[in-house]
């Protein structure tokens, strides 16, 4: 960059490139800065869902959000695809939230029934039904519900594109370079010190995940920590249709011809290794969704950190006495499916200094001492 930056994107996952993205397709002048290498954090670890029916909670306000996210996937695959030249392998197949018992039975029921009444697109699939859709379905299982429009993106192919068309539209990307403090005074960040210097730029956006309440200097305390997700990659069962099922617990992906097991939620701190107990877990209930995984070879097995808040909701928005310090983290289990949309709120919140968006429950400002 001939001039300074006009912002100042601190992470490069998919929710810091998503920001890059948007900001320079705006005009801006973007600097990403990354602590290692771009989008081998959690966003490359995941396995891809686009699940805002499966995983919402009954009155959660990410429901909203997470249905327009999900909705502007395939215009973005396409321009991602056209720009970059990446195909980062969009499916909106559905997603089956499979039963176990009766009591559970009677619960997914009953979300199927509320989310059609919200208008959403949601049916309970019985035995049958369910076995004629996933012809390999564990034998304990007694139905599932079904959201026909869910479905999963290849996370790691995203990223890439993502990142690519950010670099393309004019941002800067600089690993390796870990940012320490945020230099405040007189309510504004003034300079951002990392490894290599001090920097300065009119905006900073915090899209650091986990480690974004490391940084000293903050204006309050982010109440986000890592939690470890365990994830074991083994081959597709022949003959079983590509699907996308939850579980107790745990979902099973296929994605180019395998099928990747997920996940655990363990608070270990920043130990991003897989453990044996963890894998336990992951190979139990994802055979008893489809128990031809039980005799597939394992391929690979990984983990990665999530970004989790106390109410598993991101903090999106403006600091409310640091105004041109903006958040974009503490996705957790979201930041595949929220990222893209969080980088077009952070677009409007910087170039319009508002979005239409309502980010009110994301505010940083609901945690108490914050």
């Amino acid at each position: 960059m001939s001039a300074g930056p006009d912002v100042l994107v601190i992470g490069a996952g998919l929710v810091g490139a998503s920001c890059a993205r948007a900001l320079a397709a705006a005009g801006r002048r973007v600097l990403l800065l990354e602590r290692g290498d771009a989008g081998m954090e959690a966003s490359s670890a995941a396995a891809g869902m686009l699940a805002p029916q499966i995983e919402a909670e009954p009155g959660a306000p990410t429901l909203a959000l997470g249905i327009a996210a999900r909705e502007r996937y395939p215009a973005l695959a396409a321009a991602l695809r056209r720009d970059t030249g990446i195909d980062v392998g969009h499916r909106a197949t559905g997603i089956a939230l499979v039963a176990f018992d009766q009591a559970r039975a009677a619960e997914l029921r009953a979300a199927a029934a509320h989310q059609r009444a919200a208008g959403l697109p949601a049916e309970w699939l019985d035995r049958p039904a369910l076995a004629a859709r996933h012809p390999g379905i564990g034998p304990a299982a007694l139905g599932a519900c079904l959201a026909p429009r869910d479905g999963a993106v290849d996370n790691q192919a995203l990223v890439r594109a993502v990142l690519r068309d950010a670099l393309r539209l004019g941002a800067e990307l600089r690993e390796r370079t870990t940012v320490w403090e945020l230099v405040v005074r007189s309510g504004h960040v003034s300079a951002v010190v990392t490894e290599h210097g001090s920097l300065e730029a009119p905006t900073v956006v915090l899209a650091a995940g986990c480690w974004s309440p490391q940084l000293v200097g903050l204006p309050r305390p982010l109440p986000i920590e890592p939690v470890r997700g365990q994830i074991a990659v083994v081959d597709w069962p022949a003959g079983e249709p590509p699907a996308v099922l939850f579980g107790r617990g745990a979902y099973v992906v296929e994605r180019h011809g395998l099928a990747i097991l997920g996940s655990t939620m363990e608070r270990a701190g920043y130990v991003k290794a897989t453990t044996p107990a963890g894998l336990e877990h992951i190979f139990a209930e994802a055979g008893a969704l489809l128990p031809a995984l039980r005799e597939r070879p394992v391929h690979e097995t990984w983990a990665g950190l999530r970004p989790v808040t106390p109410d598993g909701d991101p903090i999106i928005g403006r600091d409310p006495e640091v105004a041109n310090l903006l958040y974009a983290t503490g996705h957790g289990r979201g930041g595949i499916l929220l990222g893209p949309l969080t980088g077009e709120i952070i677009r409007d919140l910087v170039v319009d200094g508002d979005t239409t968006w309502d980010i009110a429950p994301y505010a940083v400002s609901r945690f108490a001492g914050s």
